[in-house]
């Protein structure tokens, strides 16, 4: 056997059904091919969008029209908000133990006290009792300096958009139109004075009663005031959008004095009950001893030198009975003053700490972004157009 023959490399049998294995390199014939039908043609998607771009071209322009209508059509909004930090309503359940406890690195749990949570004030800064309060404050005018109350401001002075105009008759004409209908229907004689005396009563116990200006009014206040509470830092951030930023700066502080009132009469309402209770007491204690006062003192002016037993058992009884009002006298003093300590220490804090101010910049509308966002819609209708075309026709 010569030298050739045994420097050539032996077949390797078949060891996977019959299919023999080359291990020098690629077989002598091509690899079978893959069937590529389900995979994205980048070239004739961008043909079929080159030979439509018409409706591309169309759906753009309509839709930049419509975004300079929206843009410049609407009217001019300034937004003021004011940060504010609660006071943390908690203590410790664990009394002299919880710093005990802390002293180790272990934390006690923690119990509310009694007061509104801080989760609440975003709820009640657009509640409905501070919305019927703010109708009736008084903002001034841009251009004359007058001032009138918010609800005469949104009822006849602020003159709606164009943009506004074309929704009321157009997209909204049908439910203005049933509106004015069931106003019809429904329309309230004209109220005596009893029947107006009461609708104040019951405004008194909070069972508001407005007319549909009044909610109409009161809805668009409502929701032009935002706020929110940051989980992590506490924060509770108030906004107000206004057609002008003197106004939204006067009704943004407006509302946080409406609210912290509001929490501070929540939180001590008892408490202020329990001092004007005492209070009263308080006078008739200090009326009773006054009064005390001046007998045993007439007494003694009367019977001054006569040592007779009647004369001294007099002057005993007007002097017990002096002694008496004295000490209900000074009890009730100190009560009051304990009653008007515990008030000022359960009066909540509502710290500001960023305070309002007049913004420089309108908040709406955006138009740089309604262009965008325009621009944008316009390319997607037009290859929804065109490919809805494609599939329809075939």
């Amino acid at each position: 056997m010569s030298d050739e023959s045994k420097q050539q490399p032996k077949e390797t049998p078949p060891a996977n059904g019959g299919h023999p294995i080359y291990p020098y390199g690629p077989p002598p014939y091509p690899y079978p091919t893959h069937n590529n039908d389900d995979e994205i043609d980048l070239v004739d998607i961008a043909k079929t969008i080159w030979e439509g771009r018409r409706y591309v071209y169309i759906s753009v322009g309509v839709c930049l029209l419509l975004g300079l209508f929206v843009a410049f059509g609407s009217s001019e909004e300034y937004t003021a908000e004011v940060k504010l930090l609660p006071e943390t309503n908690q203590v410790s359940g664990l009394g002299g133990l919880g710093s005990l406890a802390r002293s180790f690195g272990i934390s006690p749990g923690q119990q509310p006290t009694e007061g509104i949570p801080a989760e609440l004030y975003p709820d009640i800064s657009r509640s409905l009792v501070l919305m019927s309060q703010l109708m009736d404050y008084e903002v001034t005018l841009p251009e004359t300096e007058k001032r009138i109350s918010l609800f005469d401001f949104f009822n006849e002075h602020r003159k709606p958009s164009i943009v506004e105009t074309t929704l009321n008759y157009s997209i909204k004409l049908p439910f203005t139109f049933l509106g004015v209908i069931r106003e019809w229907f429904s329309s309230e004689p004209d109220l005596s004075a009893a029947d107006q005396l009461l609708i104040d009563n019951e405004k008194r116990l909070r069972i508001l009663r407005m007319s549909r200006e009044q909610w109409e009014v009161t809805r668009q206040v409502r929701d032009r005031i935002s706020a929110s509470m940051g989980r992590e830092s506490g924060l509770v951030t108030v906004s107000v959008k206004m057609p002008d930023p003197e106004m939204a700066a006067e009704v943004t502080g407006q509302v946080v004095e409406y609210l912290t009132e509001y929490i501070t009469s929540y939180r001590t309402e008892k408490a202020r009950n329990d001092v004007e209770f005492i209070e009263e007491r308080y006078n008739e204690a200090k009326t009773r001893f006054e009064a005390a006062q001046e007998q045993i003192a007439r007494f003694r002016d009367e019977n001054r030198g006569e040592l007779t037993a009647m004369a001294r058992t007099q002057e005993q009884r007007l002097q017990s009975e002096y002694n008496l009002t004295f000490n209900l006298y000074n009890t009730m003093a100190e009560r009051l003053e304990e009653a008007r300590i515990k008030l000022q220490d359960q009066t909540p804090v509502v710290n500001v700490l960023e305070p309002v101010a007049v913004p420089d910049q309108r908040s709406e509308p955006k138009r740089p972004l309604i262009l965008l966002i325009s621009m944008l819609l316009g390319v997607l209708l037009g290859l929804v157009l065109l490919y809805g075309k494609r599939f329809f026709t075939g």
